[in-house]
């Protein structure tokens, strides 16, 4: 009797097994060639009339080529404006920054030298006119006179020694920091114009492959109205997007082994491996498929070794071997 019960359990046991190892087996999905890089769209940020298309579809090209050039007249004569006005700030910087020149000061001392030697003279008439007797020898109108000839050539050399002391000094700090500050802003101006003028040359954003051109020359940009330009399918390598029914989810995981096949190269089959997983359902993309569910799984396989050359987009199959015990 227990030996009957043992064969019924394994026997039950079989058959519940079977069914599950032949359906993870045959566990297969459809999916499609991707770029890991994505397609992107290029437009512009400049408001203009399109000048030149440099490139066409299925042009390569590498991050920076110019691309399609915007006619931005304006633009060029502000830069160029802007381009004096920071010449001209630059140099008054550096004007105050340096303070006075050497042959400046020079010519200060030299002012000092001859005020100095101007009022010692008058010092010493006035002191020869002093000694005569007033009224006798010198008029009083002529003491007043020299007097005040001292008196005038002692203040310019007072106001010469302030001018050599403030060329001696420098500038003041807040000059400095007046000029400083103009010259930054006028930096500032020239690379907000520089900038606007830039976004008349579209470039590529990376290495990568011209998918479609939808720019025409003449044709006016705005940025009231955006405009895609290009579509370029960014260099790198390529994945497979599958989508799995909901009902399957459970047997994926993360570097589960597969085999990708296309109807389009029969003789090609590559082995693939799960790399990531959607924490959410997406709406089933794939048309013709037969499913109980509208929504799916979307896992992305990575390949593994060498990938021919095969076009971005191209329909495969995935098929999924049995996810790896846990020991």
């Amino acid at each position: 009797m227990m030996r009957e019960m043992t064969l019924t359990a394994a026997a039950v046991a079989m058959i519940l097994l079977v069914p599950q190892t032949v359906r993870a087996q045959n566990l297969s999905a459809p999916g499609r060639i991707e770029a890991a890089g994505g397609t992107i769209a290029i437009g512009s940020a400049a408001t203009g009339t399109i000048k030149e298309v440099l490139v066409r579809e299925w042009s390569r090209v590498h991050a920076g080529d110019l691309l399609v050039s915007v006619d931005c007249q304006p633009l060029e004569a502000e830069v160029d404006a802007r381009t004096a006005q920071l010449s001209a700030a630059t140099a008054v910087y550096d004007r105050v920054r340096n303070g006075p020149r050497r042959a400046e000061i020079t010519v200060g001392e030299a002012a000092v030298g001859y005020s100095r030697a101007r009022a010692e003279e008058a010092q010493k008439s006035l002191q020869r006119t002093l000694a005569l007797h007033e009224g006798v020898s010198v008029t009083t109108a002529r003491i007043l006179e020299v007097q005040r000839d001292a008196r005038i050539t002692a203040a310019y050399l007072v106001e010469a020694e302030a001018k050599l002391a403030l060329l001696r000094e420098g500038s003041r700090e807040e000059d400095v920091r007046e000029a400083l500050a103009r010259k930054d802003n006028a930096a500032g101006e020239l690379e907000l114009a520089q900038a606007r003028l830039d976004q008349c040359s579209i470039r590529a954003p990376s290495n990568g492959v011209i998918t479609d051109v939808l720019a025409t020359p003449g044709q006016f940009l705005s940025l009231s109205v955006p405009t895609i330009l290009l579509h370029m399918v960014v260099e790198g390598p390529l994945w497979v997007r599958i989508e799995i029914d909901p009902r399957d989810l459970s047997r994926v995981c993360i570097d589960q082994s597969a085999t990708v096949t296309t109807e389009a190269f029969p003789n090609v089959s590559l082995r693939a491996k799960v790399e990531a997983m959607s924490p959410a359902l997406s709406p089933r993309t794939t048309p013709g498929v037969e499913s109980r569910s509208k929504e799916i799984g979307a896992i992305v396989l990575s390949f593994e070794g060498r990938v021919p050359r095969v076009p971005i987009g191209l329909p495969v199959t995935a098929h999924l071997d049995p996810c790896p015990s846990k020991s």
